[in-house]
This record gives C-alpha cells, sequence and structure tokens, in this order.
C-alpha cells in the first residue's frame, strides 16, 4: 500500500466537485420530502390516501411498498428512498470508474505506477474516496431527519442504507473497470447493472403474485427500504450490502492482480488491416463506432417494456382488493381502462428521460473522437466537418425516436393480449411519440453546446438531471409550478390520458431543429480540439 495516502488525496482533489454536487443534490432531497409531508397528505382523508397509495401496481413499481406512510420519515423512505439510492448507485458506479479506468486510460495511472506505488494502490484509492462520498451522503441523511425531528434510530437506519446501498454499486463498478480497458464499457456495464437492480425491483414491487415479490430481495437498490426505517427497523438486512461489497471488492481485487496494466479481462480484438468496402464513408464509421451502445440500450430497454406491461393486466384485480378506491373511480366515471392508462402515462414519462440519456450519449461520441484527436484525422480525409457531423447527429435524433416508439408499442403487448383491444398498441405508440420531441429539445441543447461552447457540454445532463428529478420527486416537493415546468417535456401531451396538442408538440419541436440547426452553424465556424 506504498503511497495510499498520496493518491487517496490526489482522486479527492480531482473528484472533489464531482461529488460535492451529487451529495449536495441528493441530500436536498430527503429533507425538502419530509418537510412537505402534511402538504401531500391530508389529515381527513390520509387513510384512504394511503390505502389507494399502497394498493396501486403503478406506485408500487415506481416507488416500491410503503411500510409505514402515517409518519413522515416512513413517507419519506417510501417516496423518495428508492430514487435516492439509485442515484448514489449511479454516483458511486460513474466515481469509481472516473478514478480508475479512465485514468488507466488517460495514461496518468501509468505515470504514478512509475514512482513508489504499489499495484492495487490507484484501485483502493479511488475506493475509499468513493465510499467516502457514499458515507457522507448517508451521514448528511441522517443528521438532516433528525433534525427535522425524525426518530434518530429510523434515520440512521435510513442514511446507513442509502450508504452502504452506494457502497455495493462502488464495488460493482470497481469490478467492471477490470473486464474492459475502455472505461466507457465499463461505466455501461456498471450502469446496465443498476438498471437491471431496477428493473428487477420494480417488476417484484409491482406484482401481486408473492413468488415475483420475493424477486425483490435479489435487487440491492431495494435492500434500504427492506431495511424499514421508521418501521420497526431491521438492521440485518444491511449486512447484505456490506457483504456485497467486501465480496466484490475483493473479486476486483483478485481480478486486477491477473491483468496486464492498460487491458483488461476482455481482451481487445485486432481490427482489419484495411477497412471493408462498406465503412468507407462517414455514416458507416459512426454507426461501427454507436453499434454496440444501440444494441446494448434497445435491449435493455425492450426488456424493461415487457416487463413493466407485464402489470398492466393487475389493475382489475387491485380494484376488486380495494373497494373503496373502486367506489373513488367509478364516481369519477372511470374504471380498470384509467388506471391502465395512467400507468401507461407514467412509464413513458420515465421512459422519455432515459431515451434521453440515449440520445445525448450518443451524440457524445463526437465531443469523445474530437478529444482524442480522432476527429481530426477523420476530417484530414475527404470527408467534410459538416458531413462528420451529420453522421453522428442523425443517429442521436432516429434511433431514439424509433426505439422510443418501440418501448410504447411493446409497453402495451400484454394489455391488448389479455383485452383482445389492440388498439392499446396503437395509442401507446402515439403517446410515445408525442413526447419524442422533449427528447430531441435536450438533444438540440446538447449540440447548441458543442457548436459553440464544448468545455459547457455537461450543462446537457444537468437539464436531463432536473427533468429527472421531477419526473421522481418533483410531484412530492410541493414546488412552485413553473419551476416544476422547467423541462423539455412540460409543454407535451401525455397521451392516451390527454387530448393530442398538435400546437404543442409541434412547437417543441422546432424549438429542437432551431437548437440542433445553431449547433451545427457553430460547429461549423469552431476550431477542432483535441489532444
Amino acid at each position: 500500500m506504498t503511497g495510499l495516502g498520496e493518491l487517496v488525496r490526489l482522486a479527492a482533489r480531482r473528484s472533489r466537485w464531482f461529488y460535492l454536487a451529487w451529495v449536495l443534490a441528493l441530500t436536498a432531497v430527503v429533507p425538502a420530502t419530509a418537510a412537505a409531508y402534511e402538504q401531500i397528505i391530508d389529515p381527513d382523508n390520509a387513510d384512504l390516501l394511503i390505502t389507494t397509495m399502497t394498493s396501486n401496481p403503478t406506485m408500487r413499481a415506481m416507488l416500491g411498498p410503503p411500510f409505514d406512510l402515517s409518519t413522515a420519515g416512513g413517507f419519506t423512505v417510501w417516496r423518495v428512498g428508492t430514487f435516492v439510492a439509485a442515484m448514489a448507485s449511479i454516483m458511486a458506479v460513474l466515481g469509481i470508474i472516473r478514478s480508475t479506468r479512465a485514468q488507466e486510460e488517460d495514461g496518468r495511472t501509468e505515470l504514478l505506477r512509475s514512482a513508489s506505488v504499489g499495484r492495487h494502490v490507484p484501485l483502493v484509492a479511488g475506493m475509499l474516496v468513493t465510499l467516502a462520498a457514499c458515507l457522507v451522503l448517508g451521514v448528511l441523511v441522517a443528521a438532516s431527519m433528525t433534525a427535522l425531528g425524525e426518530p434518530v434510530v429510523g434515520s440512521v437506519a435510513f442514511g446507513a442504507g442509502l450508504a452502504l446501498v452506494g457502497a455495493t454499486f462502488a464495488a460493482v463498478g470497481a469490478l467492471a473497470a477490470q473486464l474492459s480497458a475502455s472505461a466507457r464499457t465499463a461505466r455501461a456495464i456498471g450502469l446496465w447493472t443498476v438498471a437491471a437492480a431496477y428493473t428487477l425491483r420494480a417488476v417484484a414491487d409491482g406484482s401481486s403474485d408473492d413468488a415475483v415479490t420475493r424477486l425483490a430481495w435479489a435487487s440491492p437498490l431495494q435492500w434500504m427500504a427492506l431495511a424499514r426505517p421508521y418501521a420497526g427497523e431491521r438492521w440485518w438486512v444491511l449486512l447484505l450490502p456490506a457483504a456485497a461489497t467486501v465480496l466484490l471488492l475483493a473479486g476486483a481485487v483478485a481480478l486486477e492482480a491477473r491483468r496486464d496494466h492498460g487491458s483488461g479481462l476482455w481482451a481487445a480484438r485486432s481490427g482489419r488491416a484495411e477497412a471493408p468496402p462498406g465503412l468507407r464513408s462517414g455514416r458507416a464509421l459512426a454507426w461501427r463506432l454507436h453499434r454496440g451502445q444501440v444494441i446494448g440500450w434497445s435491449l435493455g430497454l425492450l426488456l424493461f417494456a415487457i416487463a413493466m406491461g407485464s402489470l398492466s393486466t393487475s389493475f382489475g384485480e387491485m380494484l376488486e382488493q380495494v373497494p373503496q378506491l373502486q367506489l373513488i373511480i367509478q364516481r369519477m366515471g372511470g374504471g380498470t381502462d384509467q388506471l391502465t392508462e395512467a400507468f401507461f402515462v407514467t412509464m413513458l414519462g420515465i421512459v422519455s428521460v432515459v431515451v434521453a440519456v440515449l440520445a445525448v450519449q450518443l451524440f457524445g461520441r463526437l465531443h469523445e473522437q474530437e478529444e482524442r484527436g480522432h476527429a481530426e484525422l477523420v476530417l484530414s480525409t475527404a470527408l467534410s466537418r459538416r458531413q462528420l457531423l451529420a453522421s453522428h447527429l442523425g443517429i442521436a435524433v432516429l434511433v431514439p425516436v424509433v426505439l422510443f416508439a418501440a418501448v410504447g408499442a411493446v409497453l402495451a403487448l400484454n394489455q391488448a393480449r389479455a383485452t383482445g383491444d389492440w388498439s392499446w398498441v396503437a395509442r401507446t405508440t402515439e403517446g410515445a411519440l408525442a413526447l419524442a420531441p422533449g427528447g430531441l429539445v435536450a438533444l438540440g441543447v446538447a449540440v447548441l453546446l458543442h457548436g459553440w461552447a464544448p468545455r459547457l457540454g455537461w450543462l446537457a445532463w444537468v437539464v436531463i438531471g432536473w427533468s429527472l428529478f421531477m419526473v421522481w420527486v418533483g410531484a412530492a416537493l410541493d414546488l412552485p409550478e413553473w419551476l416544476t415546468r422547467l423541462t423539455p417535456w412540460a409543454a407535451l401531451p401525455q397521451l392516451p390520458v390527454d387530448t393530442v396538442d398538435w400546437t404543442a408538440v409541434l412547437g417543441t419541436l422546432a424549438l429542437a431543429v432551431v437548437l440542433i440547426a445553431l449547433g451545427a452553424l457553430g460547429y461549423r465556424r469552431r476550431d477542432i480540439t483535441g489532444t
């Protein structure tokens, strides 16, 4: 462990703003939700509201089963606990890969190892800094809830659960960093592990089948909630993320001892000496660079749609189990179809932001090519700057839109099969297409920044992060309406619940086109940066 102290300080210094932004943002969500509890839960209708939330498969799939909604602490754990745990997991995955595989890929680790630094010290140093960030998040959450008057024991269990779930995925990221020589692939492995854990939890929590419900124990994202903070704490559950962290980290260290520096456990394949005929154009090269990512995202999102769509036929059973809710729905002139439509709207709202992540990530490959000097080499050939931009931009526009429409169709397949009404497929596909311009606006922001100020490209992720925050927890915080509408999807109709508003759809689409056009103009005028 020679040099561990110095590398810990170096990793902390390089990532201090990264962790500070994540920890402060996530910490703010928790006490804000607890403070809004009395505005959300009306004491006169508390029992009925709690029964409705508990029995709604959509809410269970999104947020998990509530264990105690009679207190602000129990409500906060149910309403934002899973969201914060998922975001802490993403922070941990990105943070550890940023400190390990990305440093190795850029050649910095080789420079450090040329000094008196042990083989595993960079990995251990990065892991210690990531674990410290998770610990700080847990302490701040526990302290803020205690300061609001919630029980200390429950607050400690809440904070410890979040910290340990984050630590588990930090170890997942450390393991992923040993598998591939590419930081991009390692991030994909880590983030898809988070997505798989969330999907497994959502399917298990949204199901009324006891055998499926028990699968929630296999999802690390659910371990914090299963410890039941503020609802009769089960401390032994927290041993699960602790043990998983130790085992995964031990596996990462063992794998690091068995691979060469700069390589991964999966050996990179040698390329051909000459490009095949189909790879001799800008579009073909861009597709070759993106196809692995496109295939991975497509499989993941379609599997998510199949899994969540399987829950859509359980609403009739739910209404039979909750007569009070059935009476309310009937008085409103609705029935199972209205709940099913609301379920599809909720799912499409979540997926629309996730697809926007894909669009910005696909276009971000152009920025990556530029930073590494590859774009400069390509532009030294007969390929023009306009053609290079169009080759990446075309994929970033078409793939997310087509994939989102496919997700909308697949989401309703189970409902259509069960009811024999195949118009469900057309209606959810139409709902997805109506939301697609919002994702294109997010992409337009990325193109605009890349064209005029590539160093500020991270602002596109702020737009997406804020949108995801609004989708998940915005309604629970009682924020001003103008603030909640600051997302690219705010003006768009939510089909099939709303009616089609062509003015909003075409207006949002026009905004996206303008942003992309301005970005393209800036890209043609500025200098190409590179190594």
